[in-house]
């Protein structure tokens, strides 16, 4: 599960936004008549990239938070009230995409649960790299399926 540390969003975050600050403080500083070297209000600019400062790095802390939390959600409920079955492994091939220098695997699982007949799914997973070697064509691994998308799996490697 994706855990971040609630320091990490305010080391990121908290810098921008007092630069933020420092603009609109500027700007109430500065005289109406002041210009930019193109002729534009200075205070306006200051204004905007102040606005700029505060609210970009806001709405960014706040899509990456509401992402992994969607991601922790889907986890958190296939763990909780998922169909738990077995998984077999048919097939793996590496996509030649890689995260943080680890592969995405495409897998070709047959998966058993015991509410439905065994069937196949394609299902790609981002594998450490030191666990290649471990997952090899025909290992059973534990899996939990979605009660109503039974395509929607999480791997228990």
């Amino acid at each position: 599960m994706w855990k971040t540390s609630n320091k990490l969003w305010l080391i990121t975050t908290a810098p921008l936004v007092i630069v933020g600050l420092g603009f609109i403080i500027f700007g109430l500083m500065t005289t109406p008549e002041a210009l930019t070297d193109d002729g534009y209000s200075l205070k306006t600019f200051y204004y905007f990239m102040g606005g700029a400062f505060i609210v970009f790095p806001v709405l960014g802390a706040l899509g990456v938070y509401y992402y992994y939390k969607r991601i922790n959600d889907r986890e958190m409920f296939l763990i909780n009230e998922g169909i738990r079955g077995e998984a077999e492994i048919l097939s793996r091939e590496q996509t030649g995409t890689y995260i943080n220098e680890q592969p995405q695997v495409k897998f070709k699982l047959l998966i058993t649960t015991p509410d439905s007949a065994p069937y196949e799914v394609e299902h790609k997973e981002i594998v450490n790299l030191l666990d290649m070697g471990s997952i090899p064509e025909g290992k059973k691994v534990p899996v939990v399926v979605h009660p109503d998308n039974p395509e929607d799996i999480l791997l228990l490697m």
